[in-house]
């Protein structure tokens, strides 16, 4: 979903979520099937105006038309001449008829704006045009062979008492552009379609129609009348059309038979608005479930520019292997974007060969998208991917382990830092959103980030890869003026994407502090990590992971304290001579470089 679309929750609830009466007084709705002219923009006006007479004399208050009505039905084949914007004399003409009434008009038309066109539902009441939306959820031939630009705003309207919203076509059964516009306060949804497909009742898409809206209808507690029109003119196409409209329960309060031009109207009455549970209600989320649905929502990242997508791409499709969905759920870009940029990529596959021995590990910074646990969801909602970084092992089609740190830092002033949604820190208990941050690469192979935290505490990781391990250094500044106490720090090394190593169970682990290490299943392979000033070595059975946890010393305001971590892999019955040889190489000791 385009990234303007995607407004935090926390804002949308500030909005009243349901009028305390969504509708004061009954109203009647028509939707309207039937086909229109290609090109003929007279005289699809024509036809809206005898339908509008129609809808008039049975007393309605809405009224909606199909998609693209008045610029009649989209052909890859065709120019988009009968494009329309809403300064066109004809359409002008049009729109100052409806002074004379008090009817609301959704008309589908592409609405020429500039040099750009959108497929958009136009909004006119009393001869003015309330607004537009703009169709969000382009096909690839409207993308790509009409070339019509996507919508980046779900607007909701008002009239006769109820707040509505006029999603086009595919719009209307996506779930969060339903949800953006209920979270306005929308509680009817008047939305315009054209459907092209077979016309036997069994068919796939009829399938899903006759259950998504339903349900969106019942899960967001409002009416959709839907109007629809065959999308083709072409006499060899075999199609029928989908109108109806729904009471907030899902159920049909008006269907049009599929082959024929029709007339739909239904009545709204205010107890249709009452949900049958009251627990059911919108009203009944919890604050907690809202901001974590508002992180959730917004946890991907639109990549800053080419060079920073193509960077992106690499790691996460050659790297970590990423479908094009998940390469999606981490940029927010649609797919047919991510298809056309994953073309470029071709000469970067061929470069991108594993390291050679003796050279340094590869590690890469962990993209999000996808989870990088395998159980224990509902403890990190939202991970953040500025604290985690990838390690690949040394071994062919070994995956790889993501490195969160820091997953946590306690203080004696409480939770101070947690890099997902979970237990509530001292940001948000104080309603602080924290800025994102990213990786950045130090020029030698390896990775650093910091952080400065509202009270002023800093921190930052630095991550640097060797041939024979992956050294890191946490570091902590108090910019306070008490000192820092208690700085326990949580460091998580997740097993779920390393091959052999995902098994959700404590007997393939060892815990030695400060190591904790896991095994392959032919006990032949380790992956062992270690901290200095290790103050506990675990593990978690369903994420899985390994934990060595070390604890900063006290920290005097002004100071900056240090730790020393280690990564690595072993090949060998018995991880405990790889322990002590460790150790004795220093591994937890301070490089000579370290700031």
């Amino acid at each position: 979903m385009p990234q303007r679309l995607l407004l935090t929750l926390a804002t949308l609830v500030a909005v009243n979520l349901a009028m305390a009466n969504p509708l004061p007084t009954p109203v009647i709705v028509s939707a309207y099937q039937g086909p229109s002219h290609q090109h003929d923009a007279a005289a699809n006006l024509q036809i809206a105006r005898n339908v509008i007479a129609q809808a008039l004399a049975r007393g309605s208050r809405f009224l909606v038309f199909p998609e693209r009505f008045l610029s009649g039905p989209a052909s890859p084949n065709a120019p988009l001449s009968s494009a329309r914007s809403p300064d066109d004399p004809a359409l002008q003409a049009f729109i100052a008829d409806s002074t004379a009434h008090d009817l609301v008009v959704v008309l589908g038309l592409v609405r020429q704006s500039g040099a750009q066109r959108f497929n958009s539902a136009l909004v006119l009441h009393r001869g003015h045009v309330l607004g537009w939306h703009d169709k969000i959820l382009l096909t690839p031939s409207e993308r790509a062979d009409q070339r019509l630009v996507a919508g980046t705003q779900v607007p909701v309207f008002e009239a006769h008492g109820i707040r509505f919203a006029t999603p086009v076509g595919a719009d209307a059964a996506h779930l969060p552009i339903g949800l953006a516009a209920r979270l306005q306060g929308a509680r009817l949804l008047l939305t315009p379609h054209a459907d092209t497909r077979s016309p036997e009742p069994a068919g796939g898409l009829d399938r899903r129609i006759r259950s998504t809206h339903p349900g969106l209808a019942t899960h967001l507690n409002v009416a959709i009348a839907r109007a629809s029109t065959p999308a083709t003119d072409s006499p060899n196409a075999p199609t029928h059309s989908d109108t109806f409209i729904l009471s907030p329960q899902g159920s049909p309060l008006a269907e049009a038979n599929p082959t024929q031009t029709t007339l739909l109207h239904a009545t709204l009455t205010p107890d249709l608005f009452h949900p049958p549970i009251p627990s059911a209600a919108w009203e009944a989320t919890p604050t907690w479930l809202r901001d974590q649905l508002g992180d959730l929502f917004q946890s991907h990242r639109r990549p800053r520019d080419d060079a920073d997508l193509r960077s992106w791409l690499v790691n996460m499709r050659l790297l970590h292997n990423y479908t094009d969905h998940e390469i999606a759920a981490a940029t927010g870009m649609p797919l047919d974007e991510i298809a056309a940029s994953l073309h470029s990529l071709t000469d970067a596959a061929a470069t991108l060969a594993p390291p050679s021995p003796g050279e340094p590990i590869r590690v890469a910074p962990y993209p999000g998208g996808r989870h990088p646990r395998r159980g224990f969801f509902d403890g990190a909602v939202a991970p953040q991917r500025e604290t985690k970084i990838s390690v690949f092992p040394p071994w062919k089609d070994g995956g790889y382990v993501v490195v969160d740190v820091p997953e946590a830092i306690f203080s004696n002033l409480g939770l101070t830092y947690l890099a997902h949604t979970h237990i509530p820190t001292l940001w948000d208990r104080q309603g602080i959103t924290l800025e994102r941050r990213e990786w950045e690469p130090d020029g030698s192979g390896g990775w650093s980030a910091e952080r400065t935290l509202p009270n002023r505490i800093a921190f930052g990781t630095r991550v640097s890869p060797r041939p024979d391990g992956v050294r890191m250094e946490l570091w902590l500044r108090n910019g306070t003026a008490e000192p820092l106490t208690g700085l326990r720090v949580q460091n998580c090394v997740m097993l779920g994407h390393a091959t052999g190593f995902g098994e959700q169970t404590l007997t393939n682990k060892v815990f030695d502090p400060p190591f904790a290490a896991v095994k392959s299943p032919d006990g032949n392979r380790w992956i062992l990590t270690a901290w200095q000033r290790c103050g506990r070595a675990w593990g978690n059975v369903l994420v899985p992971c390994l934990h060595s946890d070390p604890v900063f010393p006290d920290c005097p305001p002004g100071a900056t304290v240090r730790l020393q971590g280690w990564l690595s892999f072993y090949e060998g019955p018995d991880p405990e001579p790889e322990f002590l040889r460790l150790l004795k190489a220093g591994i937890l000791n301070a490089e000579p470089d370290s700031p």
